[in-house]
């Protein structure tokens, strides 16, 4: 369920709200920044659980750019520069692309809960955030996806639940 929210309480994770408050000062008065605008240094404790995925269109596609170190440790593979609908994820790959789908297609933050489950079978609670980057405000280039273990089940909001974010106040 899509849940369009407008509040903080819909990410708990510290490297996601790190990642939040820098993605909207680096944004400024855009609808969301440049990769120029983003500088790794000022973020450096959400590196290890910092993605960067390629936005191809025309199809719309999307490929791995940069996985940080604790996601693949995690995943217990490295798929840099593989795309993400060949044969990475199986029957799961519409799930994992829905993700980059929305935040692309409506060019805006998106925040998921779930329990995913890695290739070692062992299921675990995730958050995600995934944030648009581009050189206009009319097309997203890249997606940066922050990835989490929860370890406080407590949360406002149901797990599998996935929001929209609107960080414009």
């Amino acid at each position: 369920m899509l849940e369009h929210i407008e509040t903080t309480k819909s990410i708990t994770a510290p490297s996601l709200l790190s990642l939040r408050d820098y993605w909207v000062k680096a944004r400024g008065e855009r609808e969301f920044p440049a990769r120029k605008d983003i500088d790794p240094l000022h973020i450096p404790k959400v590196l290890p659980v910092l993605t960067l995925v390629d936005v191809s269109h025309d199809p719309l596609r999307f490929r791995y750019r940069l996985i940080g170190t604790k996601i693949t440790e995690m995943a217990k593979r490295d798929a840099t520069g593989k795309w993400l609908d060949e044969d990475l994820y199986g029957d799961r790959t519409d799930d994992m692309l829905w993700i980059f789908r929305t935040c692309s297609t409506e060019k805006a933050p998106i925040a998921v809960r779930e329990n995913i489950q890695f290739i070692d079978k062992s299921w675990v609670l995730v958050e995600a955030l995934a944030v648009p980057l581009g050189e206009t405000d009319e097309r997203v280039d890249i997606i940066m996806i922050c990835v989490e273990v929860v370890d406080n089940p407590k949360f406002e909001h149901p797990q599998d639940t996935s929001f929209l974010l609107n960080w414009r106040a």
